[in-house]
């Protein structure tokens, strides 16, 4: 549980040294790409250590290209929100992403889907517009871009549960660093600009920062109980409201957050009915 923690506390530090590239001018595609590309630099000699011919072997490619994609795509958003709107803004605007995928998994995993569940989304969505609020001044599109982050997070956390087992979870996300460095090369190049030495190294850290925090929490979820894990990853909120004030200055309004406190709610409220249905399915 303490690695757990740690891991979620530390992920929103290379969310705060992409923002700040980002105040620096840095195109956002050019930070994403440095994230995935050191992300596979730092995690490439750990997976060949540990795995040598076999991390090759994944099956179901096209899926887990397809996870990869949503994941990439969803640091841009991410990202491009950070420049728009405060860290721990973009933060609980993300929290909606599991509620997404209850809603989003009656179609795509034919899973039933109780009343009580759909009224936890619709509480969680009604958080989300408490954060965003629609035709006030702020209704800022870094709001939507973090929006757009959720959603596509939603669609990677979807697609993770369809490839669950078919390849170790820190090959999975040696991939994911592959194939995200492949995207946003492909994208990032046309319009490239040399980065300062300061820059690449911000890069670098942010792709350190996330791969360690990721480690750390696959390294926890293989040793608790998911339930216990429920509630670690909003722990992120505290980083982000941190390093936001700290570094940037910015600090969540009442409007920001209520609507957080609403959204962990119901995404807490979701997991304990999962559990509860799961364990009515075994009996």
């Amino acid at each position: 549980m303490a690695v757990a923690i740690a891991g979620f506390l530390l992920l929103p530090v290379g969310d705060a040294l992409g923002k700040f590239l980002v105040h620096q001018d840095v195109r956002v595609l050019q930070i994403t790409w440095g994230r995935w590309f050191f992300h596979s630099l730092f995690l490439t000699p750990i997976v060949l250590l540990l795995y040598r011919r076999q991390a090759f072997k994944i099956s179901n490619p096209v899926l887990q290209g397809l996870r990869a994609s949503m994941l990439a795509v969803a640091t841009v958003f991410f990202f491009s929100a950070v420049g728009h709107i405060p860290l721990a803004d973009a933060t609980a605007v993300l929290f909606v992403a599991p509620l997404i995928v209850v809603a989003l998994s009656t179609v795509f995993l034919k899973e039933r889907v109780g009343i009580r569940r759909w009224a936890a989304v619709a509480i969680g969505f009604a958080g989300v517009l408490l954060i965003i609020r629609p035709g006030a001044e702020t209704l800022r599109f870094g709001a939507l871009l973090a929006l757009g982050a959720a959603f596509c997070f939603a669609f990677y956390l979807l697609l993770t549960r369809r490839a669950a087992g078919q390849a170790p979870p820190v090959v999975a996300l040696w991939w994911m660093g592959l194939v995200g460095m492949v995207l946003t090369s492909l994208a990032a190049l046309p319009n490239w600009q040399p980065p300062t030495v300061e820059e690449w190294g911000f890069m670098a850290a942010i792709g350190l920062v996330m791969v360690t925090g990721h480690l750390m929490v696959f390294w926890a979820a293989d040793r608790v109980e998911a339930s216990a894990l429920a509630v670690t990853p909003y722990l992120e909120m505290v980083t982000s409201t941190v390093l936001g004030l700290w570094i940037f200055g910015d600090f969540p309004d009442l409007y920001t957050w209520t609507g957080c406190g609403i959204v962990v709610a119901a995404g807490l409220f979701v997991v304990w009915r999962e559990q509860v249905a799961a364990r009515r399915s075994t009996v």
